[in-house]
């Protein structure tokens, strides 16, 4: 026997299905937002980075470069252009990630004001000043994502990059003595690298460029390990010298 439905249930079904979509559209909706801001913020952090290479090449000369410096401030302006909108766009109506954080405005903020302190040291030819106001701010989107629960391979890369400096720096000063007690978090980073999510979406063919990168980067800190508990010094010395391209890599295509 067929029952058939009244003209209220029909009315009552088409409702629900109708409210069932809408949940959906705002389901994604809601995600959108997050993935629109993270491509402007990452739009603007790949024009920082251009900068931030040309002024630590600036860095390292004894003499002013006129013609780097003008570059550096041609990006930063880009930069804090984009920055702007991104401030106009968000600060008052944050991604849904971010709704929560009462300290979201205040950060985009304190990244407005280290893009100006970049401007202002290399205005004044202080490029050493600028790379360190550079280092500072990109600080500041690592702890944004990272206080707000955010998970990116690009942030676990700034940490394990700043060890593997600070690594090579010991290195230089007290040999494999002082790198040893480096290797537990050289390792964790690394182990923490290799557990972030993929920086692009599936199915896009950068993410198996930036795999091989990471994969490369960590034979490398395996390598790292063996030569300084087993007290080959060269060995040791010869993988740190190439390790800061060795991490670069992957973090360039994360960005």
């Amino acid at each position: 026997m067929v029952r058939r439905m009244s003209a209220g249930a029909i009315a009552g079904a088409a409702v629900l299905m109708s409210l069932s979509f809408a949940s959906h559209a705002q389901e994604r909706g809601a995600q959108q937002p997050l993935a629109a801001f993270d491509d402007e913020v990452a739009a603007c952090r790949r024009v920082i980075r251009q900068y931030c290479a040309i002024v630590q090449d600036m860095a390292k000369d004894a003499t002013a470069d006129a013609g780097k410096r003008e570059m550096g401030l041609t990006l930063l302006s880009d930069a804090r252009e984009r920055w702007a909108r991104i401030q106009k766009t968000y600060a008052s109506n944050p991604p849904s990630a971010y709704a929560a954080d009462a300290q979201f405005k205040a950060r985009l903020q304190d990244i407005s004001n280290a893009l100006d302190d970049m401007n202002r040291a290399l205005e004044a030819g202080n490029a050493r000043r600028s790379m360190f106001a550079c280092g500072y701010g990109c600080g500041l989107f690592v702890t944004m994502h990272e206080e707000n629960g955010l998970v990116y391979a690009l942030d676990r890369l700034f940490h394990l990059r700043k060890t593997i400096k600070t690594a090579s720096s010991v290195y230089k000063v007290s040999g494999l003595g002082g790198i040893i007690p480096l290797m537990p978090a050289l390792l964790r980073q690394r182990d923490e690298a290799l557990l972030a999510p993929l920086p692009w979406p599936a199915g896009d063919g950068r993410n198996g460029a930036y795999a091989e990168a990471v994969h490369e980067l960590s034979t490398a800190l395996d390598e790292l390990a063996v030569s300084a508990v087993s007290g080959d010094a060269a060995r040791a010395g010869a993988l740190l010298g190439g390790m800061t391209a060795a991490v670069n890599k992957p973090y360039g295509l994360a960005l």
